[in-house]
């Protein structure tokens, strides 16, 4: 059995992650940023659930983190950094036409020209954000989002590395999106998608770099979700959003440097 680490762990697909292993007799360490959510969170999950404080943002969360991890577990085997913030939360608002968007509008032409069309209209009704393009985004609200999503999970690596290498199996699994795939971006919620590709540019040198060492680093989109971020429009479950981020965690044989979505291999 493993000792997983998940972060942002409280709720969404974190906590569905959480759940599915602990069910399977991995040794969990579930984070969040209020201990108190965390624990309502991860009551009735088992003995083999521990809930611990983290705030991505903050080193001195972080290293508090790793001092408890420490002495507590000695090492981990996988460190799944899913936390992350995205440009609209707990708004319907975002959640249909957003994703629509992501899925269809870049590949129907005449769609694509009437969302054009109707963008005005949209933006004077706060289903899109005035601000939504790359060319007119608050850049300290990009770069909010790019600290949790991106720089979070950096430093995240950089500090759990060393007490990971004690591990025989260590393995690295950022919680990605296909809205970061580089074929796929546009000014279209440009801060998170340019968070997420970051995210998976971070997959592949942090790939290359620990290759050597034996670790497994890989990026995973959950899809669109029915979850505070999702929406309740959403097209997939918690369980089908958490599932390709445990089966990395613990199927036996996996690559590294790899982006996956559904368990297949997906274009970066």
């Amino acid at each position: 059995m493993k000792t997983i680490l998940v972060t942002g762990a409280n709720r969404g697909i974190g906590l569905e992650i959480c759940r599915q292993l602990s069910k399977t007799g991995h040794t969990v360490i579930l984070c969040s940023a209020d201990i108190v959510k965390g624990k309502t969170a991860a009551a009735g999950l088992g003995d083999n659930v521990h809930v611990r404080q983290l705030d991505i943002t903050d080193n001195n969360s972080i290293n508090n983190l790793y001092n408890s991890v420490l002495s507590d577990f000695g090492a981990i085997d996988v460190l799944i950094n899913n936390a992350g913030k995205g440009e609209i939360e707990s708004s319907g608002k975002r959640s249909l036409l957003s994703k629509t968007k992501s899925m269809v509008f870049k590949r129907i032409p005449y769609i694509k020209n009437l969302a054009k069309s109707l963008s005005p209209l949209l933006k004077k009704s706060g289903i899109i954000p005035k601000d939504h393009g790359a060319a007119d985004v608050s850049i300290d609200r990009a770069m909010t989002i790019m600290n949790t999503n991106m720089f979070g999970a950096w430093r995240m690596i950089q500090k759990f590395v060393p007490l990971m290498i004690k591990s025989e199996d260590p393995r690295i699994i950022n919680i990605s999106s296909g809205m970061g795939q580089f074929r796929n971006l546009t000014g279209y919620y440009p801060a998170y998608s340019l968070s997420k590709a970051s995210l998976n540019a971070l997959t592949i040198m942090f790939a290359n770099e620990l290759k050597d060492k034996g670790f497994k680093v890989n990026a995973m989109c959950p899809g669109w979700v029915r979850s505070d971020m999702g929406g309740p429009d959403a097209l997939r479950s918690l369980a089908e959003g958490a599932d390709t981020a445990v089966w990395l965690a613990t199927f036996k044989e996996i690559p590294t440097g790899k982006f996956f979505k559904d368990k297949k291999e997906t274009e970066w």
